[in-house]
């Protein structure tokens, strides 16, 4: 439902799901010859249908069982395995447990886990063969008591559970971590419910069912990789395939070429994996594509850039690629993964500074208010807000937090930027990403797309952010960026200054290049702009104590 010129859509009653809760939905999909396919770093790839997976996760939960374990009790899972990982996930949720994925990321994993362990109670952990674990961790007194050991060796030690728990559609199913950089991260409270109207809204919508083939390559900790496709995909009962994010970085077509053997029909990524490939146009030719079959990209996790998109469909379309296959889309952890898209075409693009993202999807209704709370006339920027049947309860065990998040009429507020125009959402940013220059008003991500224009400028590490030089000082407009050869030269950094004051009119006061290690990411390979920011002001504080 559309109000005609006020900015408030409903996608309208949410869904039946037909199961339930989310076990019943893994327990449905063991029925078909269906499965999950996992490719391993080196490229070989591990196939388990959906019985096999449900066999594992019994046999996981039947360990946790004899482990005292009790329904409603946290299990935070670290396993850099993904079938590990995802099997006890589903242990978890057979058994009323309430799982919390960690990232198991080499470099940052083990004080990410010493973080989460400590600063949620010490709860109990799940890790896989071989995780390392912060010495700190396991000097804890309360870590031989929470440790329930390897997931695989707690699966090979018991026979499957008979039985599973039965939660109400309320009752919370997952914890997802926020991408909080430093401290403890928020974690998120999804419910059966949150996860079962988001997966049926979207089949409904987007006309996926048991024939569809997905392909994903966003780790299996995140929102967008367990429940925006996994628990979606379980719940459809059809073939999925995951693979690393760091195999597909090491060689982004890699994303093609397994689409293509997959026959998958429906992917996704943010933006600047669209990028990644453009930047490749000229290592197509000979890999042997067939992209026919590809009906629904979903573009989603960061602001979508339209020319980005239009250059993705044209170098593919040579390999079968439909100009229909693009879905811009919008959602977040809070909204159990995407809650509104729609298909980009030249028509719907809208101006070259944003793309739409459509209307809300079944159960959902989206808003957008100006900063008291009211609502604004069509084409008002304002600040979106989120409510139904696929919003989050509130950040586990924060109830401060909970209480700046959302409004008194139980709205959510998402903290992103937006405007509704005939009846269609477009978002234009995030509140924290607004450069303000005068009178004007940009969004990082703008500025970004300007610069890697430029053929120097090595794609998706480069960050624009207004920085204060000194402790005190006005802030101005800082451009970071890597460059292809590894150094800039005079002319070069001119070329940035001159490229940014042509298409937006502001002037860059610092051309700063990098090292791509320097630039922070998401696990999903989103910028960490204020990390950046808060190290290049660190940097300069300290220069200035030091004279």
């Amino acid at each position: 439902m559309t109000t005609t010129g006020i900015s408030l859509l409903d996608g309208g009653p949410a869904p039946d799901p037909g199961v339930p809760d989310l076990g019943a939905a893994l327990v449905r999909a063991a029925g078909t010859g269906h499965g999950v396919t996992y490719i391993q770093p080196d490229g070989t790839e591990v196939r388990q249908s959906y019985a096999g997976l449900l066999s594992d996760a019994s046999r996981i939960l039947a360990g946790l069982r004899a482990a005292g374990v009790r329904p409603g009790e946290k299990v935070v899972l670290q396993a850099g395995y993904d079938p590990e990982l995802v099997a006890a996930f589903w242990a978890c949720v057979l058994g009323g447990y309430l799982p919390l994925p960690v990232s198991a990321d080499p470099e940052t994993g083990p004080a990410l886990l010493e973080r989460v362990w400590t600063g949620y109670g010490r709860p109990r952990v799940l890790t896989g063969a071989g995780q390392e674990i912060a010495a700190a961790v396991t000097a804890d007194t309360g870590w031989a008591a929470a440790h329930l050991g390897d997931i695989a060796a707690l699966r090979d030690a018991h026979e499957p559970a008979t039985g599973h728990h039965r939660p109400a559609a309320g009752d919370p199913v997952v914890l997802l971590l926020t991408s909080g950089s430093t401290g403890v991260p928020k974690a998120v409270t999804l419910t059966h419910g949150n996860v079962l109207v988001r997966s049926a809204a979207t089949a409904r919508v987007n006309r996926l069912d048991q024939d569809t083939r997905t392909f994903n390559w966003m780790p299996l900790d995140h929102v967008g990789g367990l429940i925006m496709f996994h628990a979606r995909d379980v719940f459809l009962a059809c073939e999925q395939v995951h693979a690393k994010i760091g195999w597909v970085l090491q060689d982004p077509l890699r994303w093609l070429d397994a689409v293509s053997a997959h026959r998958a029909d429906t992917t996704w990524a943010p933006n600047f994996a669209y990028v990644l490939v453009n930047d490749r146009a000229d290592q197509l030719a000979g890999r042997g594509l067939d992209l026919h079959r590809l009906r629904y990209i979903m573009n989603g996790g960061e602001a979508v850039r339209s020319g980005v998109v239009r250059r993705f469909l044209e170098i593919l379309a040579p390999y079968g690629l439909p100009e229909t296959a693009m879905f811009p889309g919008w959602g977040m952890s809070e909204t159990t993964a995407g809650v509104a898209d729609c298909q980009f075409t030249e028509a719907a693009a809208g101006d070259d500074r944003y793309v739409p993202v459509g209307r809300p999807q079944p159960g959902t209704k989206v808003r957008v208010v100006d900063e008291h709370g009211a609502l604004v006339p069509w084409g008002t920027t304002g600040r979106l807000q989120v409510h139904g049947a696929t919003v989050t309860c509130g950040y586990y065990d924060n109830p401060a937090q909970n209480q700046q998040s959302f409004t008194e009429d139980g709205w959510f507020k998402t903290g992103d930027l937006a405007y509704v125009e005939d009846g269609i959402l477009t978002v234009t940013g995030r509140t924290d990403d607004v450069i303000q220059l005068g009178d004007v008003v940009y969004h990082g991500h703008e500025i970004e797309a300007a610069v890697e224009e430029l053929p120097f400028v090595e794609p998706s590490y480069t960050v624009a952010s207004l920085v204060a030089p000194a402790p005190g000082a006005a802030e101005e407009l800082a451009v970071f960026f890597h460059p292809r050869a590894g150094h800039v030269t005079e002319a070069e950094t001119g070329e940035i200054r001159a490229r940014v004051a042509a298409r937006l009119g502001v002037d860059v006061t610092h051309v700063l290049p990098v090292e791509r290690s320097e630039v922070p990411k998401t696990g999903i390979g989103k910028l960490r702009r204020a990390q950046l920011r808060k190290s290049f002001e660190d940097r300069r504080a300290t220069a200035a104590d030091v004279a």
